[in-house]
């Protein structure tokens, strides 16, 4: 069935800097297929949605409370789509997503699931360095996915712009390519309803409040204490949002809330019922680590009892509850921690809530930061900032005595700087005995048969392993065929040269033909048994024997070596000698080998021992000494890890480890000299701009 609707409108909007565009949108050729839709009003009464749309953009217009057209608006788009459920979601920055109308049945594993895969994206701004243009390319326009046989998909309310917030619809059957245009086309004709609202109740906020919230920020720093600072901040913000209460919480080391400031209240009592409730909804907050949404929507048309704005347990029925220093979308693993703080937002009635839900977005961001700036402010000694706040002490000080103690700060500055001290380079590397071997495959084949284990003990010259190679053993059969065949045509023609009658007037020639003939296949034999004997000593390097005795280093040996193919070369496996001397291979990274170099023949020319100090990096607490016995003279480039010089070294502490385990990490400290102390400090600076000053001198010669 094929369903065109084109709807032409003109939209004036207003963004948040001021400017205005006009927008036409078209809607465009719809293609769908007769499925689950059928019976649908998407596909029964196509001619009424351009009505429908129209009545909802006159009530977006209007004087209908925004909670109620919001409900009205997701109700008609599960009613047009068939849809399982639909829910309109607004950010929360930093906090999470906010379901603040639903209609239908709706799981809360999506909104989790698409905090996550927007989780690159700030909610509620863009990400810090980072333009608004930059943050819209990289949102996606849709996404989609499947919870437990529903599949649902997500666009937002304004195209590109999830931290406006976004429309979320489940459906019962699968959407295929062909419907995806459709529904994307009809579900953005909805989120132009919700944007003209959006629009209306932001030009609102600015006109009205936007003053006293820019009021927060100028009049937060002067607060000088922490409880006085709470106190103000929970009241500002309830007169701002139109909250009935705020209340703000601390948690504690343990994870634990504490409420620290509620507005309207200058004394909290520890024992109140109130208190503990909103306790235990921040402690919601923590184990969800999401934000907390407690809302009822009014009575219905027929029922006219009025809805009790306070839960039984001494709380407001419509609340938000979320993270006030998170700048990050928080998930149950990632919650907030000790010290963060949190909000709990009431509200009288569920049209204020949504009223005051729309505005987070756009509040809280800066809010939290200017709390978390001041916070820090507050945690210095209270002399500390007096001292920094003061400015009697630079007006009784006269010019000449600031430029003394200026010359004096900056001579002490140089001392320090040109101070000597120690340049000492770090490397890593590993903990080895002397003695070690490699036990290496000697002919293509596989492993027959192993005689050891991991960890045993061997002597030098025990059977280790038993190869076999076919290609060896096929030689071997080839080669002793070619000899008895050899043999036996040699031993024919001797038997043939004895038979041959005397009295042949040829007989000479046919001797010495036949002589001639078994000469050769003597000498044919000859090169053959001596073939037999080189493939009987390759036959006997089959089995391999120990080259040292010592341990033997593996890993899984009977798993990783058991009946497996190898080539000829490949190492098998190693033999250390643990009971002998144990050295320290050290690599020296590239940019500090010169340091090295220079320093440690220097140091043996004038009798000084080329001491350095190590550690294991299971054990960093405890160090021990060693001397350098050898260094590389060429730098060199292993495995494309970078290019390093090796260090060999000798433990000379009798407290060193002796049974530690071959290969052992190893960082080391080599001590090259004293320098400045501002080129310590500031070498890899230094050595970037010696390099660019030489790239740059060479381009010019």
């Amino acid at each position: 069935m094929q369903v065109r609707l084109v709807k032409e409108g003109k939209l004036q909007k207003q963004s948040l800097d001021g400017d205005f565009r006009n927008e036409r949108y078209n809607w465009v050729q719809v293609s769908m297929r007769r499925s689950h839709w059928t019976g649908s009003l998407f596909t029964a009464h196509v001619e009424n949605l351009d009505k429908l749309l129209d009545e909802l953009e006159a009530l977006a217009v209007s004087e209908l409370p925004t909670a109620r057209l919001y409900e009205v608006v997701v109700e008609r788009l599960q009613l047009v789509l068939s849809a399982q459920a639909v829910v309109l979601l607004f950010p929360v920055a930093g906090s999470g997503w906010l379901p603040l109308a639903r209609s239908g049945d709706a799981t809360a594993e999506v909104p989790q699931e698409l905090a996550r895969r927007l989780g690159h994206c700030r909610l509620g701004h863009c990400r810090l360095g980072r333009s608004p243009e930059d943050t819209r390319q990289e949102t996606p326009e849709v996404l989609m996915g499947s919870v437990g046989g529903a599949h649902w998909f997500a666009c937002p309310v304004r195209p590109g712009h999830f931290e406006r917030g976004c429309l979320l619809t489940w459906l019962t059957g699968p959407i295929t390519g062909n419907t995806l245009a459709g529904l994307l086309e009809l579900q953005r004709a909805f989120g132009e309803v919700i944007a003209l609202r959006q629009q209306a109740d932001w030009e609102a906020f600015i006109d009205a409040t936007w003053g006293a919230a820019q009021e927060i920020h100028r009049q937060l720093p002067s607060m000088g204490a922490y409880g006085q600072a709470a106190n103000w901040l929970t009241s500002e913000l309830a007169r701002v949002l139109g909250a009935a209460r705020v209340t703000l919480m601390t948690l504690s080391s343990s994870g634990r809330p504490q409420v620290q400031a509620i507005s309207g209240v200058p004394q909290v009592h520890k024992q109140s019922a109130t208190r503990r409730a909103l306790e235990a909804v921040g402690a919601e907050v923590c184990r969800r680590g999401q934000p907390v949404l407690r809302h009822q929507s009014g009575p219905p048309s027929s029922d006219p009892r009025p809805v009790s704005e306070m839960s039984a347990d001494g709380s407001f029925a419509n609340l938000i509850a979320v993270c006030l220093d998170r700048q990050t979308p928080a998930t149950e693993e990632n919650g907030p921690a000790a010290g963060d703080s949190l909000l709990v937002i009431e509200f009288q009635s569920h049209a204020e809530l949504v009223s005051g839900a729309t505005r987070l977005p756009h509040l809280l961001p800066s809010v939290a930061v200017a709390w978390h700036q001041h916070v820090r402010w507050l945690r210095l000694p209270r002399p500390v900032r007096r001292w920094s706040q003061s400015s009697t002490l630079p007006r009784k000080l006269s010019p000449t005595v600031k430029w003394i103690a200026l010359a004096v700060l900056l001579a002490v500055a140089v001392w320090i700087a040109f101070w000597p001290s120690r340049l000492v380079i770090e490397a890593e590397g590993a903990y080895e005995p002397v003695t070690s071997r490699d036990v290496y495959a000697s002919f293509d084949g596989f492993i027959e048969e192993l005689l050891v284990a991991d960890g045993d003990h061997v002597q030098a010259g025990q059977a280790l392993v038993q190869l076999r190679s076919p290609e060896l053993e096929l030689k071997w059969e080839q080669t002793r065929g070619s000899a008895r065949g050899v043999e036996e045509e040699a031993n024919s023609l001797r038997i043939a040269m004895n038979q041959l009658p005397p009295d042949s007037s040829d007989l000479l020639s046919q001797q010495s033909r036949l002589a001639s003939k078994v000469a050769e296949l003597d000498i044919q034999l000859q090169s053959l048994q001596e073939q037999l004997q080189l493939l009987e000593q390759q036959r006997a390097r089959l089995k391999l024997l120990a080259p040292i005795t010592g341990s033997i280093v593996a890993k899984d040996l009977q798993r990783q070596l058991a009946g497996r193919p190898v080539r000829r070369g490949e190492p098998l496996f190693t033999i250390v000698d643990q009971a002998g001397a144990w050295h320290i291979r050290l690599q020296v990274a590239d940019r500090d080998a010169g340091y090295v170099l220079q320093h440690f023949p220097l140091a043996a020319a004038a009798d000084r021992p080329s001491n350095i100090e190590f550690c294991l990096t299971s054990a960093p607490e405890q160090r021990y000494a060693a001397q350098v016995t050898w260094i590389a003279d060429h730098v060199e480039n292993r495995h494309g890890e970078g290019c390093s010089l090796e260090v060999r070294a000798q433990p000379t502490d009798v407290t060193a480890p002796q049974s530690a385990f071959a290969g052992a990490g190893v960082n080391a400290f080599l001590e090259c000299g004293q320098q400045p102390l501002w080129f310590v400090w500031c070498r890899p600076a230094v050595e970037a701009m010696q390099r660019r000053m030489w790239f740059y001198q060479q381009q010019r010669e």
